[in-house]
């Protein structure tokens, strides 16, 4: 066991302790969680260098397992905290300071966050090991692209960005996990939302038929990227280094999980993008036949 993984574990089962005594401080979850992942990431590195590499098979579904424990010891104490401040922003609770109620906003966006985090980290963890598991079956993608916007709809609302669907009717019959899908298009979208100015911002969610393809278009107005960015699109961790990017806080995890979600559907992406003039990511899927 490599020094990387032995740190991960270490930390990870400081984690679970602390959850199973309701030791955990919401506030620090977020970087001991990445602080792990990189952790991991490099013993990944380091195997693929390795001269005399292990089994790489064995090994990532070890990990993927090790991480679904710890990730589900951790998901308990964030629901509890989740429900408990949900019940205090209720009227029956009786009114509260403004102060209080800046508090218990607080409480909520980092609980929410933590859990998008903690589930990215087993999506991660799953993809690189190969479990990650889809149900195909038959779907409209009108009904996909439904979910994608219930799902994005309260971010754009949020971030004051326009979000436009333009979904006609006709498209190619998909043969997909319509709940994986759309977990892929909405890490998509949501990087869109993000990276477009304050002011004016605009994305636009579109399909059409290309032959038997469902070509799905996420076009945005925003910050856009350097040939050399468009290239690490993928590499987990990544994140640019404008100054919007920054300013929002995240995991690098998001794209390469839609990529590898994307890849099982034997998706085709291509990005087009230049600074200052926005990004178009194609994703070209094909319909049953």
């Amino acid at each position: 066991m490599t020094e990387a993984l032995a740190q991960a574990r270490v930390l990870l089962d400081e984690l679970t302790e602390a959850a199973r005594k309701g030791a955990i401080i919401p506030v620090h979850l977020p970087q001991q969680l990445e602080a792990i992942g990189q952790l991991l990431a490099q013993v990944g590195s380091e195997c693929a260098g390795s001269t005399a590499p292990p089994d790489q098979a064995a090994f990532l579904t070890e990990q993927a397992a090790f991480m679904s424990h710890a990730i589900h010891e951790l998901r308990t104490p964030m629901t509890s905290i989740r429900g408990y401040a949900d019940m205090l922003a209720t009227p029956g609770m009786g009114e509260l300071s403004t102060m209080q109620q800046q508090f218990l906003t607080t409480i909520r966006v980092n609980t929410r966050r933590m859990e998008g985090l903690l589930q990215d980290v087993s999506d991660i963890s799953k993809l690189r090991a190969g479990s990650l598991r889809v149900n195909l079956k038959m779907d409209t993608f009108k009904n996909i692209a439904l979910m994608v916007e219930k799902q994005t709809r309260p971010l754009a609302e949020e971030l004051g960005r326009e979000l436009i669907f333009d979904i006609p009717q006709g498209l190619p019959i998909l043969n997909t996990d319509g709940e994986m899908l759309t977990k892929a298009l909405v890490k998509l979208v949501e990087n869109a939302l993000r990276y477009t100015p304050q002011e004016g911002g605009r994305v636009m969610f579109s399909a059409s038929t290309e032959g038997r393809y469902v070509c799905i278009r996420i076009q945005d107005n925003g910050i856009g990227m350097t040939p050399d960015e468009i290239a690490q699109l993928g590499t987990l961790y990544f994140r640019g280094d404008h100054d919007a990017v920054r300013s929002h806080k995240g995991s690098g995890m998001g794209i390469p999980i839609a990529y590898g979600i994307l890849a099982l559907f034997d998706g085709q992406i291509e990005v087009r993008s230049q600074p200052d003039q926005g990004t178009t990511f194609t994703v070209m899927l094909a319909g049953m036949t």
